[in-house]
């Protein structure tokens, strides 16, 4: 299993300070979810003009890109937000193949007023086949997080085999169907795992509101161990991504504390 950090907990971080820390701290990817103040790093000029540079840059410090993580979401009726979303896709798999990763994280959404998770699953599944079959040419695949209205692994699973579509898989947030549905990670990992082709880390405490907070690894109780443990007895040799989310919620750890620390106590784990 690989290591990488998402660029959400590194909002203040120029490129150069991305890729060095990334190398010297040793993950072996990072993953992008925007960069300094704009979210969509398809829109910065380090992944326009500066593209050559960026790729030699990560080459020359022996890091990968794990992937591109982007809004896009498909549980959508109105056809000209649908377009919207799908703009948004085709720009980042077109920059996803340019920069040679084949990752590309979606998400399905909230549901729409007036339908519910049953009634828009239908409309999920054809937006999900249809830019699927455009992400072919590209040789990425969608990685559908378990997130918003899309944390029930059972419902995934179902949706996963009805969309049925090879460009079209799963990123297992470790977090969400155990912090929101409170399911038992077997549970979990006998639905999703067949599809899951990367995961994201993170560890939280309930608090006195019904939410969470946050915590550094191993300091909270998510049961993320057991999670990683059946991933690798499973096979899994994917990323392992921090998603330590700093940009929207500044009053985290710095990420000079939250990414030594994710590499120290995940190395820990999987030792």
């Amino acid at each position: 299993m690989k290591l990488s950090f998402t660029t959400l907990g590194c909002p203040q971080w120029t490129l150069r300070q991305v890729v060095e820390n990334a190398a010297q701290l040793g993950y072996d990817g990072v993953d992008f979810r925007g960069l300094l103040e704009e979210i969509d790093i398809s829109k910065r000029p380090e992944f326009t003009t500066g593209l050559n540079g960026t790729i030699r840059m990560f080459a020359d410090h022996g890091v990968d890109i794990s992937g591109i993580a982007i809004g896009a979401r498909y549980a959508i009726v109105d056809p000209g937000e649908k377009e919207k979303q799908f703009d948004e896709t085709r720009r980042n798999m077109e920059l996803a193949a340019k920069l040679g990763t084949h990752i590309l994280r979606v998400y399905g959404g909230r549901v729409p007023k007036g339908h519910t998770v049953d009634s828009i699953l239908p409309t999920l599944v054809e937006n999900l086949r249809q830019i699927g079959d455009e992400a072919e040419q590209f040789d990425v695949t969608l990685a559908l997080e378990t997130h918003d209205d899309w944390t029930d692994s059972a419902t995934f699973a179902r949706l996963m085999a009805e969309a049925d579509h090879p460009r079209v898989r799963v990123l297992w947030d470790l977090h969400h169907p155990f912090r929101t549905n409170g399911e038992l990670p077997q549970v979990t990992y006998a639905n999703l795992a067949p599809y899951t082709v990367s995961i994201h880390v993170k560890d939280s405490l309930p608090d006195a509101g019904g939410g969470h907070t946050y915590v550094l690894l191993g300091e909270g109780d998510v049961p993320l161990k057991p999670m990683l443990d059946m991933l690798v007895d499973g096979g899994y040799d994917g990323y392992a991504i921090l998603e330590w989310e700093k940009r929207w919620i500044p009053e985290l750890a710095e990420p000079e504390i939250a990414f030594p620390q994710y590499v120290q106590k995940m190395r820990e784990w999987l030792e």
